[in-house]
């Protein structure tokens, strides 16, 4: 015989603030002591970073890779374009949320240098292991297809140039047209690549609400997403782009001893200590493509000691239901974090509830069957 749970849910969001070869040739443009001026970078992070290699949500870089472009500026094909920094692989700062890159010219093992009387931009991209192809240059920009699991954390990045103005103090000296360039660098102005997150973001905890409940095991969440398309790193309008309109079920994974992400352990909530409050952390997270309105959730459950089978249970996640949400919110944005808590009374009833994590505050929603 099947039995189905009830469940109640309530969603609060909160804040979050992210190699080839054959190189274009270089022409230095020396100081006036004949000495070439190479360009320089930093990394700034947003405040959590999901690592797939290593699971849980980070608060400062670790080393991850990312990788680099630079283009001369003004370049209205990029297909046609000869890349100045193309696609170089960079290792983010082992500390700290903001922190010096190294970019190597890999056909030389030296830094890169500006070319005399030229400007560029610059732009960056974390992926993790879900790109599925080499990035490709189309007119317009260029883009990396992709396809998460749930896992990964997607970040781009690109420079802030009235930012770096003002942190080397030439605000009213150097005008934004004159950046990147060997003038701009004798001034102490460099890029500083701006990483900022390409998903939404979904952790799980479950407690008790009953002694009842603390017999029960939840043997996997799910959210329904799309999966796969392009990151757009370089150019004008860039982030995900080219969506498939296949929606799949994004699976909650758990980090092993060895630091890497696999299926989830059935968990069982904490005894039962009458307040409800006495939480455990499910899994890692859930990263989805954020711009939707609401999101299918799913929790499968089993019962300890006995084969009756448990329907899975699903809900959904509305924008429109969220308490607090940032004014006019239409749908659920990029580097916000929902924490979705599951509240189980055993056999006759579970309740999931959600509480506001540290990304951006989205505000809280009750799905509730008793309202």
């Amino acid at each position: 015989m099947k039995k189905s749970l009830l469940f109640a849910v309530l969603a609060v969001s909160i804040a979050a603030a992210c190699t080839k070869t054959g190189q274009v040739t270089q022409t230095p443009d020396p100081l006036d002591d004949g000495q070439p001026v190479p360009v320089i970078f930093s990394a700034s992070a947003p405040r959590n970073i999901e690592v797939k290699s290593t699971g849980a949500a980070l608060s400062q870089w670790s080393g991850q890779q990312l990788n680099v472009y630079s283009y001369e500026a003004g370049v209205n094909n990029y297909a046609a374009a000869t890349a100045f920094i193309d696609n170089v692989v960079a290792t983010a700062p082992q500390t700290g949320v903001s922190g010096a890159i190294t970019v190597t010219n890999p056909v030389n093992g030296e830094p890169f240098y500006y070319a005399a009387g030229k400007y560029y931009d610059f732009f960056g991209y974390y992926i993790d292991d879900a790109a599925t192809a080499e990035p490709s240059a189309q007119v317009d920009g260029v883009y990396v297809p992709f396809t998460i699991t749930g896992s990964q954390d997607l970040m781009i990045a690109t420079s802030d140039k009235a930012a770096d103005i003002e942190a080397a103090g030439q605000t009213g000296t150097v005008t934004e047209d004159r950046v990147y360039s060997a003038y701009a660098a004798r001034r102490n102005i460099q890029p500083k690549l701006v990483f900022k997150h390409q998903l939404a973001r979904f952790t799980f905890e479950v407690v008790a609400g009953s002694e009842a409940g603390s017999l029960i095991n939840i043997d996997g969440i799910g959210v329904e997403s799309v999966a796969s398309g392009d990151l757009k790193v370089v150019g004008a309008d860039r982030g995900l782009v080219n969506l498939s309109s296949d929606i799949v079920e994004l699976k909650l994974g758990e980090k092993n001893t060895s630091g890497q992400i696999q299926d989830l352990t059935p968990v069982q909530p904490n005894a039962y200590d009458g307040t409800k409050t006495n939480v455990k952390s499910v899994g890692e997270s859930i990263m989805v493509v954020p711009g939707n309105a609401s999101y299918n959730l799913k929790v499968y459950t089993s019962q300890e000691g006995t084969q009756t089978a448990i329907d899975p249970q699903k809900w959904t996640l509305n924008i429109a239901d969220i308490i607090g949400a940032p004014e006019g919110a239409a749908a659920f944005e990029a580097g916000y974090s929902y924490k979705v808590t599951i509240v189980v009374y055993g056999l006759e009833e579970v309740k999931i509830s959600a509480e506001l994590e540290d990304w951006k505050d989205g505000g809280s929603v009750i799905i509730d069957p008793d309202l």
